[in-house]
């Protein structure tokens, strides 16, 4: 599955734990995405002052700067506010982050197919 024409669209994934963050970097560099790859909310947000992306993916609990307030953080930076947002999480209980300003949420685990037809949505190209 890669993506249709054009520069390749660029993701980058704040998740701590080493196996999820590599299996989402490879199954999104598969599918023709450029992927970059951050442990934790601040390295994210270091790397977001260096690079332009098409979508964040998020892991809600992180060391140091997690999920909820590093999604306050890009929502409060007008270059990063529109940045589509996908939440992950490993607790199927989000009640407590219902309220983040976020385009997605995907409880963990999923589905391949269903996580890159997300992001497929919410970049706004198929690939």
């Amino acid at each position: 599955m890669k993506q249709a024409s054009g520069p390749p669209k660029q993701v980058l994934i704040a998740e701590d734990d080493d196996h999820m963050r590599e299996a989402l970097q490879e199954m999104l560099s598969e599918a023709g995405y450029r992927v970059i790859t951050a442990e934790d909310g601040l390295e994210a947000l270091d790397w977001l002052s260096r690079v332009k992306v098409d979508l964040i993916v998020v892991d809600i609990l992180m060391p140091g700067l997690g999920g909820p307030e590093l999604i306050r953080r890009l929502r409060e930076t007008s270059e990063w506010a529109t940045i589509p947002i996908m939440v992950l999480s490993g607790y199927a209980d989000l009640t407590r982050y219902r309220d983040l300003p976020v385009n997605d949420v995907q409880l963990k685990p999923f589905k391949l197919s269903e996580f890159l037809e997300k992001v497929s949505q919410l970049i706004g190209s198929r690939p």
